[in-house]
């Protein structure tokens, strides 16, 4: 009933959090570019997030690994993780910059040991988002009188990913994973142009309009582990997964609104046209990784990934991306997990570097994406646990990093990006032993 009841308490927690943590007042200009938004190609759980989102070939026990389902085999105990994930950012062009913020679920998942050659997962975790808001002044195309005018968009929402994963050991350090995701959500994105006129500043009001978009559809995982002791005290470890090219289902409709200088709608909405059905194409993903550890105390790794986004089709069937990758390096260090004397010793400490060529390639240039990332797991408790009692931690990731660049009239955006959440590993469907 114990471990019942620290479960749901943990659940209850997260929801009050997003609660309060719903509403989105972030602004992300690249997420503009493509229709379902940024995609989290690297969105591991907060261990990976501290290692520079480095996962797809790190084992370990007491968390669930969503970038590579074949290390599923090493959650031998259930395991419960819950995270909410912000950020800060600094967005800024050669003329001007603003900061913003944004914050929301980073992810729920349940790991369940099924027997000792299969171990399953669920949950829940963001896809993509869309979060951003410009506006820009000019005048009338082919007016010879140059009446001002400005222009505005606005776009916002984003797709879950619910997914079921599945790891099985095929032969000694050998195993073999698969995952399954339903993929959904609504974005909607909006458009305007109101005449500035010089009596009274603005027109009262405005015509926009409203396209929102329904996603929905199946995305499939496979990966590959290999762990192999070199000596006594190192043991090397070999990991791979590939998303499978997919398609997402797509259903807009675009509706007209008056809206007043203060962005209110005025009387009724107005539908133009029917509902447009169309896909939007998903290029595969590949990540592959190799890291060394002691099994005890500290891991450190190396990891690359590589999507070709120059196959991705948007709804009207146009591409214009460029294909992207990123590399990784880091690693985790528990100096004494068993330690009596001293709590430090218990904590796990997590850095990591990544590198990334993203998909956005505007006016000549390939954005690029620089972080750096740290990341410590508190054990809730003074004292070690014995293997077999409940299992607890608190665990924070940060990541501090530049996306794009001012040059050629873009945008760069500095950020701090945080996670913080809670794991929990028990051993459920254990009959107590009596002395």
């Amino acid at each position: 009933m114990y471990k019942i009841t620290s479960l749901l308490s943990g659940v209850l927690v997260l929801a009050c959090t997003q609660l309060g943590l719903a509403q989105n007042t972030g602004n992300s200009p690249y997420s503009q570019v493509m229709s379902v938004g940024e995609v989290n190609d690297n969105n591991g759980n907060i261990r990976n997030f501290g290692m520079g989102n480095l996962g797809v070939s790190t084992p370990n026990s007491f968390s669930v690994n969503f970038l590579n389902p074949a290390l599923l085999i090493y959650n031998s105990r259930v395991t419960f993780e819950m995270a909410v994930d912000g950020r800060v950012a600094n967005v800024a062009n050669s003329q001007k910059s603003q900061t913003v913020g944004s914050a929301g679920l980073g992810y729920l998942t349940l790991a369940l040991p099924i027997n000792k050659n299969w171990r399953s997962a669920v949950g829940l975790r963001p896809y993509s988002a869309v979060s951003y808001g410009s506006y820009s002044e000019g005048t009338v195309q082919n007016d010879p009188n140059n009446t001002p005018v400005q222009t505005g968009f606005q776009g916002e929402g984003n797709i879950s990913e619910v997914f079921f994963g599945n790891g099985f050991k095929i032969y000694k350090g050998l195993s073999l994973g698969v995952s399954g995701s339903y993929l959904f959500g609504v974005i909607d994105r909006s458009s305007y142009s109101v005449i500035l006129d010089d009596a009274t500043a603005q027109q009262p009001e405005r015509l926009v309009n409203n396209v929102q978009s329904n996603y929905n559809g199946l995305m499939f995982k496979g990966g590959l582990a290999y762990r192999q002791s070199l000596n006594k005290k190192i043991s090397l470890n070999l990991g791979g997964s590939y998303v499978l090219q997919h398609d997402l289902n797509v259903e807009s409709h675009t509706v007209q609104e008056r809206r007043d200088v203060n962005n209110v709608v005025i009387g009724d909405t107005n539908p133009v046209g029917d509902t447009i059905s169309s896909k939007v194409g998903m290029p595969g993903h590949m990540l592959l990784g190799l890291s060394f550890d002691n099994n005890k105390s500290w891991v450190a790794g190396v990891e690359y990934s590589g999507r070709k986004w120059s196959e991705y089709t948007s709804e009207t069937g146009q591409g214009g991306l460029a294909d992207s990758y990123r590399v990784a390096v880091g690693g985790e260090f528990t100096p004494d997990a068993g330690s009596f004397d001293s709590y430090l010793k218990r904590v796990s400490y997590r850095a990591g570097l990544s590198y990334a060529k993203t998909p956005i390639n505007l006016q000549g240039t390939q954005i690029n994406n620089t972080a750096v990332h740290a990341g410590f797991s508190f054990p809730i408790g003074f004292r070690p646990q014995p293997p077999e009692y409940n299992q607890a931690a608190l665990n924070f990731g940060f990541a501090f990093g530049k996306n794009g660049t001012t040059d050629n009239n873009l945008i760069r955006e500095n950020y701090l990006q945080f996670n913080v959440g809670l794991s929990l590993n028990s051993s459920w469907f254990v009959k107590p032993k009596i002395d």
